[in-house]
């Protein structure tokens, strides 16, 4: 007589099944995860452009002449007047956040094999990202300040003194973007990634 015990539900071949699942889960954990190119490329990316952006804005210094007229039977004094970038606060906190992602990026290279290194890499992802935005929209924002001035507050524009001061400044500030863009995209790509390799969905 055929039997109707279907195999996986005696006890036998289903037990076998799990044990092997479990011995296998346990293999798979002492393996290091294999390296993922793309990730690794952008974290070099981020890593060179949060490094050039720091230093583009960490040595942006530029010493100009201006006229200064005392008296209108006198002749105009000739002033030296310098602009260093250690001068405004919202180029330091620049200067200091990229170069915190910078050396995030160099300390997530070297965690990446990592399984228990995921979970705290993907919040410092987090906390670079933000930092690096905020940095990027305070030092835009003083750039542009510099640029057109501020007609409300008498605040005169001084961009066409230090013409190569902020030609500098907005590299750096825009080099610094690109890197954030592509922090992002990192981030969203490394979410994509679980979220494939998930059981729960």
């Amino acid at each position: 007589m055929e039997s109707r015990v279907k195999p996986g539900f005696n006890g036998v071949s289903g037990a076998s099944d799990s044990r092997r699942g479990y011995m296998g889960a346990a293999a798979a954990v002492g393996r290091k995860p294999p390296v993922d190119g793309c990730s690794v490329a952008l974290r070099v990316f981020i890593l060179a452009a949060t490094l050039v952006a720091a230093v583009l804005m960490g040595v942006d210094r530029q010493t100009s002449t201006i006229q200064v007229t005392i008296a209108d039977a006198l002749p105009p004094l000739k002033v030296p007047v310098t602009a260093n970038w250690s001068y405004s606060s919202a180029f330091v906190y620049f200067v200091v956040a990229n170069a915190m992602a910078c050396a995030f990026s160099a300390v997530s290279l070297a965690a990446c094999r990592s399984r228990s290194a995921v979970v705290p890499l993907m919040i410092g992802d987090l906390v670079m990202l933000a930092l690096l935005f905020s940095a990027v929209g305070a030092s835009a924002q003083f750039g542009i300040l510099g640029e057109r001035g501020n007609s409300h507050v008498r605040w005169g524009k001084v961009c066409h003194v230090y013409n190569k001061f902020c030609e500098r400044a907005m590299a750096a500030v825009i080099v610094s973007l690109i890197a954030a863009f592509t922090n992002l995209v990192h981030l969203m790509l490394a979410i994509l990634d679980i979220h494939k390799n998930s059981s729960y969905y």
